[in-house]
C-alpha cells in the first residue's frame, strides 16, 4: 500500500473538533460581497518602509488606517496591520508594489463595510501606474467572476480602487485597481466546511464533480500555475459529515486568458507559453465528461456578460479574453477534439 500523507486516520482526528472549526467566532461576513460595484479604499501608513522591507525572509506588520465612505458618505476608519504576502509578486525583482493582506480586531470592524473580516487578502496591481498591469488586475477579476458562475464552491470578491499614502509624505501616493478576496477561513466558513491544511492529497481523494469542474476550468482560462498536493494556489475543504474533500482554485494572474508579460510556462510541463493549454485533470471518458462539459456550455453567455460588466477594462482586453476562451468552446463542444485534448491529455494520479 502506498504511503499516503492525507489518510482516514487524519481525517477522524479532525473531524473531532469539526464543531469548533466550523462554527465562526465572529459575525459572517456579507456586506462587502453584496454589490459588484468597485468600493474605494485608502491606507495611510508608512509606504516607503513597507516597499522596501517586502524583500525580508520575516515579513513585518504595518500599522495603517484603512478608510472609505459609507452609503451616507460618512468617512468610516478602521485600525489594520498590513503585511506583504506570496512569493513571486512580493519580490522586489519581478513587481513595483507586492500583494497584500490585512488584518483587523473584531471590535473595530462590526458595523462595518468589512464585518466579518478580520483577514483580507488583497491582489494589488504589480506596477502601479502602468496601464497594461492595470488591466492585468481587472482581467483577473473576471476570471474570479468566472469561476463563481461556474462552480459552487469558490472565493467571493470585490474590485477596489484603492490609493496607499505615505503617512510621513515622504512618498507619493499609489493609486490602483485591487481585488479584494476573503480569506481561506472564511470561505470555508462560508460554505460550513473547514479548510484541510494537510498536503498531498490526490485525484481519487477528492469529491470528482467538483474536481473536474476545477480542472476543466483551469484548462479553459489556460492555467497551470496550481498544485492540490502541494496547496499550490488550491484550498482544500473538508465536509465534516462526509468527509468528503474539495478543491477551490484562486490566484489566475499567470493564465493564458489574461497573458500578463511576467507570467511564463513551467519548464517541466514541454508548454512553451502560457497561452498554450495543457489538461491536468483526472483521466475520464468523454461521456463522464459530459455533464461537466454542458454545465459549461450553458454558463457560456453568463460568463461573456461578466466581461461585458467591467466598464473599466479596456474592450479591446475584453475581447482578446473572449476569444481566447472561444477555442474553449469549440473543443468541449466537438467529442473528437474533447477525446484529443481532454480525455487523452489527464493526468493519472494527481497534480
Amino acid at each position: 500500500m502506498r504511503s499516503r500523507m492525507i489518510t482516514l486516520a487524519t481525517l477522524a482526528t479532525l473531524a473531532l473538533t469539526a464543531s469548533a472549526i466550523a462554527a465562526p467566532s465572529i459575525a459572517r461576513a456579507q456586506r462587502l460581497f453584496r454589490s459588484t460595484e468597485p468600493v474605494e479604499l485608502t491606507f495611510t501608513m508608512s509606504l516607503r518602509q513597507f516597499v522596501r522591507e517586502r524583500d525580508s525572509t520575516k515579513l513585518n506588520d504595518f500599522g495603517a488606517e484603512m478608510a472609505y465612505r459609507d452609503s451616507a458618505g460618512t468617512e468610516v476608519r478602521i485600525p489594520v496591520e498590513l503585511r506583504a504576502r506570496g512569493h513571486f509578486r512580493r519580490q522586489a525583482r519581478n513587481c513595483g508594489f507586492p500583494p497584500v493582506r490585512w488584518d483587523a480586531k473584531k471590535q473595530d470592524i462590526e458595523g462595518t463595510l468589512f464585518q466579518g473580516l478580520t483577514r483580507m487578502k488583497i491582489t494589488t496591481n504589480c506596477r502601479p501606474g502602468n496601464d497594461d498591469y492595470e488591466q492585468y488586475v481587472l482581467a483577473e477579476y473576471a476570471i474570479y467572476r468566472a469561476y463563481q458562475i461556474l462552480s459552487p464552491l469558490h472565493f467571493r470578491t470585490r474590485l477596489a480602487r484603492i490609493t496607499y499614502k505615505d503617512s510621513a509624505q515622504a512618498t507619493a501616493d499609489v493609486t490602483s485597481w485591487a481585488i479584494l478576496r476573503e480569506d481561506d477561513d472564511e470561505m470555508g466558513r462560508d460554505n460550513n466546511m473547514p479548510v484541510l491544511d494537510q498536503p498531498g492529497a490526490l485525484f481519487d481523494d477528492l469529491v470528482q464533480k467538483q474536481l473536474m469542474t476545477t480542472t476543466l476550468f483551469a484548462y479553459m482560462i489556460g492555467n497551470t500555475d496550481g498544485s492540490i498536493s502541494a496547496l499550490h494556489n488550491i484550498v482544500l475543504l473538508r465536509d465534516t459529515t462526509s468527509f468528503s474533500i474539495h478543491p477551490v482554485m484562486f490566484d489566475f494572474d499567470f493564465s493564458g486568458v489574461i497573458n500578463a508579460r511576467y507570467a511564463t510556462a513551467p519548464p517541466n510541463l514541454g508548454i512553451r507559453r502560457v497561452t498554450d493549454r495543457l489538461h491536468r485533470g483526472p483521466c475520464k471518458t468523454v461521456e463522464e465528461w459530459k455533464p461537466i462539459f454542458e454545465h459549461f456550455l450553458s454558463k457560456r453567455a453568463a460568463i461573456d456578460s461578466v466581461y461585458d460588466a467591467i466598464p473599466q477594462m479596456n474592450p479591446s482586453k475584453a475581447k482578446a479574453a473572449k476569444d481566447y476562451l472561444d477555442e474553449f468552446w469549440k473543443i468541449i463542444a466537438d467529442d473528437r477534439r474533447a477525446k484529443r485534448e481532454i480525455a487523452d491529455q489527464c493526468q493519472k494520479i494527481g497534480m
